[in-house]
């Protein structure tokens, strides 16, 4: 008895003991979903055709995920308790990954505070849209397994040892995630900067530089991927032909308004900005770089004002009674997502670029002193131009809630390099507050997700 006691409390005492808590709430998400939308559709691929032909044909007439589909196909064609426990594993490396790419010292508390953060995460709302199974196999995992590819550019960092049976993990998580256009190109920008600083340190790794030539091959595969553009087209002519005349700026603009208007209610964002805010109050006693740290979280509030007025049916039912006008007469959801651009767009895409600004500003005010900055911009650049980049798509406004998965994870690892950076400064109370705060907005944020599924 006194054995087993022992062994608990190793466990509960382990470093990564969060990160078993974090894969048991996840596993309860997993007992009020079934396959859906995409799901079914997917998992009757092979029972037409074969493997290769399936990939042919994608690669022709659809999409250059020509790895990542097939296994979504196979996943969604077999038992979804299959399916279920590897995703979780998925959940689990995540989390274990951000850990050992961020958490640096005091790892057990840093851990729990990124379990907290992770659970404020929307899972639900994103991996729902086009089916539980396709949409994580499509999202999540390349996310996952990108990640599991920038690691040993922490070791080389580090001058930690890379062993030989690690070299094919990576290079395998590299080919899955570079498969999801996104993740590829976040994958080659990130390579390319340590490929140019290994090489000014003098300190050239043959696998870097391989790997970059792949990245970089990799991007010349989907630009060129014939599939890409016809898929392309049609998705322009299906949901939004006006999108063949946009330009740049319009382009860019679409982005800003499908942030604010396709983004789900969440609690990370306001999480993490509310962190800043009050590091930055701490950090700073003149008024300037309060106010810029202080901004971001008043935006996240603003952005969720306004979702409401434009989406909530009780919100129109109390504009109605009060002004006898319907909020559909000024402005609504449809028109802002269908047609050509006009005032409202250019408002927003105005507000989203001071929003963007404030957000690099306070990135440096927080960590200027910090020999995490160059890794702090990197991390919110990435948050950014994930959500720039969908502007270049179609189907920015019909992917709905999904795409949003690589911003939020970014800012959770932004979320734990703030506490890692700050939390030494903090009295003991300080710390302990902060603590038992985040914990509080964990646990709304859990349910807020929980609660979409029941």
């Amino acid at each position: 008895m006194e054995i087993f006691k022992l062994k608990i409390s190793r466990i509960v005492h382990w470093d990564y003991f969060p990160m078993l808590i974090f894969g048991l709430l996840i596993l309860i998400f997993h007992f009020f979903v079934r396959p859906s939308g995409d799901d079914i559709v997917y998992g009757t691929v092979f029972y037409n055709e074969p493997v290769l032909t399936f990939i042919h044909d994608a690669y022709y007439s659809w999409s250059s995920r020509i790895v990542i589909m097939p296994v979504a196909a196979f996943f969604a064609g077999n038992a979804f308790s299959f399916f279920s426990i590897i995703n979780i594993l998925v959940y689990l490396l995540l989390f274990f990954i951000i850990s050992k790419l961020f958490v640096y010292e005091n790892k057990r508390k840093t851990n729990w505070v990124l379990a907290f953060l992770l659970v404020c995460v929307p899972f639900v709302s994103m991996m729902t849209t086009a089916g539980w199974v396709v949409t994580s196999i499509h999202y999540l995992w390349p996310l996952t397994f990108g990640l599991v590819a920038i690691y040993p550019i922490k070791k080389l960092c580090l001058g930690e040892v890379i062993q030989w049976y690690e070299y094919p993990l990576y290079f395998l998580a590299a080919i899955f995630g570079m498969n999801m256009e996104i993740v590829a190109a976040i994958l080659m920008s990130v390579y390319l900067a340590f490929s140019f600083y290994f090489i000014y340190k003098k300190k050239i790794s043959g696998f870097v530089i391989l790997m970059t030539i792949i990245f970089v091959g990799n991007i010349g595969f989907v630009f060129l991927c014939p599939g890409n553009g016809i898929r392309e087209a049609s998705e322009i002519v299906a949901n939004f032909p006006e999108y063949v005349t946009f330009g740049f700026l319009q382009k860019l603009t679409i982005s800003a308004t499908s942030h604010m208007f396709s983004i789900d209610q969440n609690y990370i964002l306001l999480a993490v900005t509310a962190m800043a805010a009050v590091f930055s109050w701490q950090k700073y006693k003149s008024w300037l770089p309060r106010v810029i740290g202080i901004s971001p979280f008043i935006f996240c509030v603003l952005i969720n004002i306004f979702r409401v007025i434009i989406l909530s049916p009780k919100f129109s039912f109390l504009f109605y009674k009060v002004t006898g006008n319907t909020i559909d007469s000024w402005v609504t959801f449809t028109g802002i997502t269908t047609g050509y651009l006009g005032f409202y767009h250019y408002l927003v895409f105005i507000f989203m670029s001071i929003f963007v600004i404030i957000l690099l500003l306070m990135t440096y005010i927080l960590f200027k002193d910090s020999d995490k900055l160059g890794i702090a911009v990197l991390v919110m650049g990435a948050s950014i131009m994930s959500r720039v980049v969908m502007g270049f798509s179609p189907t920015v406004y019909e992917s709905g809630a999904r795409t949003f998965l690589f911003q939020y994870i970014a800012i959770v690892i932004f979320g734990i390099l703030m506490y890692s950076e700050f939390k030494p400064l903090m009295t003991g109370n300080e710390q302990k507050r902060l603590f038992q705060l985040l914990g509080f907005i964990g646990v709304f944020g859990y349910l807020e997700s929980f609660l979409k599924l029941i």
